[in-house]
């Protein structure tokens, strides 16, 4: 007999991640991640899918292992681990005589495929991480952090900073101060010894990618003079010789923020993605830039899919994962076509788009509603291995042949998608014993009389004879999705009794780059109408009590929460989480709160106040008669946790219902990978909130 989810059943979740296929496509590394019941922490393991289908552990112990990479000829496997040293006094990584311990920083390891004890290969002060092999096997490039070491007292006690900050861009929300250290590039010998840093200089680089014949790297880096201020990375190649760098190359203008290069298998096309530094709404476009005979300056890259209206990266939201990935995009054997995930219409897919273009309707391999959060190649480009998951099922690892009907160039004309192998299981026990909600469509009408999407979710025992209380849950971005991803949260919501509504307004990605960009410089105005017309279209299918509404949003979903309750007194409850209040004040309290006015409003605070403060919710606070439940997060970089104080103490003010919540040392992402405890006491909050709010006798239908 199956049973209705809880908030609890957020740790006996599994959450699966970075799918790996090995060279010749038998095996598939992947990372298992769980939560810990006593000790309330994650931990994580590399696990491999063999090729006689049994699935098994390869990491074991108490440490955290992940970034499985793969060695050429299949007889090794890379990882990074925070695993204890197996020769501490190599390295002032073990710290000086006496010294306490802390945490230790990940490094990088190998271990046989065919099973043994894994050997430490790094010994970064800081850390490394991403390796990725030479294509002789011979050497491992990665990325490690550069800068000073943190001073401590002889006993190991940290001694307090002073920061001297003279960037504006100078910390990172869920990373904290960034100023002192850059991430850079380096190369060792598979066979152990000191690396080479093979990048240096005061920027960061990254997404490095080996050319086939070994003798270049292609790479991401943002060195503008306005690095600090608009970070737009160009795209570099970099030669290497019996493993010193040589030849730097730029071949980017510094118009594209360029990412995830990935080399042809002749070496002659590198594909990459990129949005437009400036009003890029974060849609994301696939290019190919030719090499063979270019030179920096005389080539422009070629974007594949700006006919497309989906989205290059995986922008679709679940609380299963705190990351938008964005995977190199893999190549056909023969070079014709590119396979890369697209984020369009609630759903993330993966497609197979031709060099010649996507045009408006590119083939994809994983048709239907599904999410597909990361995927990986073999060698020869023959099969995939991806990470997908849906609405009702959390993702799990799938593979698939690509030279089966419709992957290659001639898809799209007819053909159907290749079939998908489950590889992992590893939520199939818990889902056998829950009653999960199926998502219904929803298509509206919004604003301008503008197509919208939207879905509703009932509670698994539905009743059509009764009438519910509604919660509307509003996506953070602007620019990102809802559709088609698993959200624990939803589900223990729809447990409880309530249906959820989740629409995607204009602002959201996966409906083209315009559409995307409608919400530039007018927060709240138009796309809240939107959502206010998708109230309408859900009351029209019936079972739902309009006099028991409420609202809830996180982020940009948080700002329009505080927005719709200062302009409307629908709602009988609404909860706005880890939200923007005051754009005057985000300008600075935000990790990069600036780029507002530099790509936004394009004006600053003290050059037209009236326009900043008149898309604040703070601005409507006297309006606000909803009873109001805020959460945040102490350690909130994105959106500052003073921005949940000035809405606090104006509604406290006013003698107005609030209720205030703070999460001590959570960022920005708590919902989605923040510390366990805090996750569930976050969910209980909201439960008896709109449990004090909406439950209440119904109305007779």
């Amino acid at each position: 007999m199956t049973r209705a989810i809880t908030i609890e059943d957020l740790y006996r979740l599994r959450f699966v991640s970075q799918p790996r296929l090995s060279p010749d496509g038998s095996r598939v590394a992947f990372v298992v991640t769980t939560i810990d019941e006593q000790e309330h922490e994650y931990r994580s393991a590399i696990w491999v899918a063999l090729p006689d289908g049994e699935v098994r552990r390869f990491t074991s112990g108490r440490a955290k292992a992940h970034s499985p990479s793969w060695s050429p000829d299949g007889r090794w496997l890379a990882f990074v681990s925070d695993r204890d040293s197996d020769e501490p006094a190599r390295s002032a990584v073990a710290g000086r005589a006496g010294e306490q311990q802390e945490q230790r920083p990940s490094q990088i390891w190998l271990l046989p495929a065919d099973g043994g004890e894994a050997r430490q290969l790094t010994w970064m002060e800081h850390g490394a991480e991403r390796p990725v092999w030479s294509p002789d096997g011979r050497f491992l490039l990665f990325s490690a952090q550069v800068g000073p070491r943190d001073e401590k007292t002889p006993g190991g006690k940290p001694l307090p900073k002073a920061r001297v900050i003279e960037r504006l861009w100078y910390r990172l929300d869920g990373v904290g101060f960034i100023h002192e250290r850059r991430s850079h590039l380096f190369l060792i010998p598979v066979e152990g010894g000191e690396p080479v840093q093979l990048t240096d200089g005061d920027w960061d680089d990254g997404d490095a990618a080996w050319s086939p014949d070994g003798q270049q790297i292609a790479f991401v880096s943002s060195r503008a003079e306005d690095r600090w201020q608009m970070p737009c990375p160009d795209l570099y190649t970099l030669t290497i010789s019996s493993g010193q760098p040589g030849e730097l190359r730029c071949w980017t203008n510094g118009t594209l923020s360029c990412s995830s290069p990935s080399w042809s298998p002749d070496g002659r096309h590198l594909a990459f993605l990129a949005m437009q530094k400036y009003r890029s709404a974060n849609h994301v476009d696939l290019y190919v830039l030719s090499l063979e005979g270019a030179t920096p300056g005389q080539v422009q890259p070629l974007c594949l899919t700006s006919d497309f209206e989906g989205s290059c990266v995986d922008w679709t939201n679940s609380d299963l994962g705190d990351e938008h990935l964005m995977p190199p995009p893999g190549w056909s054997a023969d070079g014709q076509t590119l396979y890369a995930l697209a984020s369009r219409r609630g759903a993330t897919r993966l497609y197979a788009i031709p060099m010649s273009g996507a045009g408006p309707e590119p083939p994809t391999l994983t048709p239907g509603p599904v999410h597909v959060r990361d995927f990986s190649l073999d060698q020869a480009g023959q099969r995939a291995a991806l990470l997908m998951g849906s609405a009702t099922q959390p993702p799990e690892i799938y593979r698939c042949s690509l030279t089966s009907a419709g992957a290659g160039p001639e898809a799209g004309q007819g053909a159907e998608a290749p079939t998908l192998q489950q590889v992992s299981h590893c939520n199939d026990e818990l889902l056998r014993e829950l009653k999960l909600a199926s998502p219904q469509y929803l298509p509206y009408r919004g604003c301008d009389n503008w197509p919208m999407d939207g879905w509703l979710l009932r509670p698994p025992d539905y009743d059509p004879a009764r009438r519910y209380p509604l919660i509307v849950e509003i996506h953070g971005g602007p620019n990102t999705q809802y559709g088609y991803g698993f959200f624990h949260e939803m589900q223990v919501l729809a447990a409880a009794g309530y249906v959820i509504l989740y629409t995607n307004p204009r602002g959201s990605c996966g409906y083209g780059r315009e559409f995307a960009l409608a919400v530039r410089g007018a927060w709240g105005e138009k796309d809240s109408l939107d959502i206010l017309a998708g109230i309408d279209a859900a009351l029209q299918q019936g079972g739902i009590d309009e006099q028991r509404i409420g609202v809830i949003g996180g982020s940009y979903g948080g700002f329009m929460t505080a927005w719709l309750i200062g302009h409307s007194n629908r709602f009988r409850a609404a909860v706005a989480d880890r939200s923007v209040t005051n754009l005057v004040s985000d300008f600075g309290s935000s990790d990069f709160g600036w780029t507002f006015a530099d790509d936004e409003l394009d004006t600053t605070p003290w050059e037209d106040l009236e326009r900043y403060w008149r898309m604040s919710p703070l601005a409507y606070v006297q309006h606000m008669q909803t009873p109001l439940l805020i959460l945040h997060s102490e350690q909130d970089l994105r959106c500052n946790i003073e921005q949940a104080d000035q809405l606090f103490a104006a509604l406290k003010y006013l003698r107005r219902e609030v209720r205030y919540v703070r999460f001590e040392g959570q960022s920005h992402g708590l919902s989605r990978g923040g510390h366990p405890y805090l996750r569930l006491q976050r969910l209980r909050f909201i439960i008896d909130w709109f449990e004090h709010h909406l439950h209440e006798p119904e109305q007779q239908a």
